[in-house]
């Protein structure tokens, strides 16, 4: 993975823990049709955008959990403490 990836995968991983081009797009002040252009890759995700979206990623994940995510792989999907 490149380091220019992060920021589009972090804006992609937005869009699934906030609810959409829409919800993310006016969480960060931008018009959907730019936020598409800048998970494409066709542009450059601005340094401030990407903050802005780990922000809401790590608010969301404070709150809620994203829809259809599967259990981290750190705990196996347990539910029970292990002994």
């Amino acid at each position: 993975m490149k380091s220019s990836d992060v920021p589009r995968m972090t804006l992609r991983r937005a869009l699934e823990w906030c609810g959409g081009i829409d919800a993310v797009g006016d969480a960060l002040n931008v018009d959907g049709e730019r936020l598409k252009k800048w998970i494409a890759g066709e542009q450059e995700v601005p340094q401030a955008v990407f903050v802005q979206a780990v922000g809401l990623i790590l608010e969301a994940a404070a709150t809620q959990s994203p829809r259809g995510r599967t259990p981290d792989s750190n705990d196996g999907g347990r539910k029970a403490r292990r002994h």
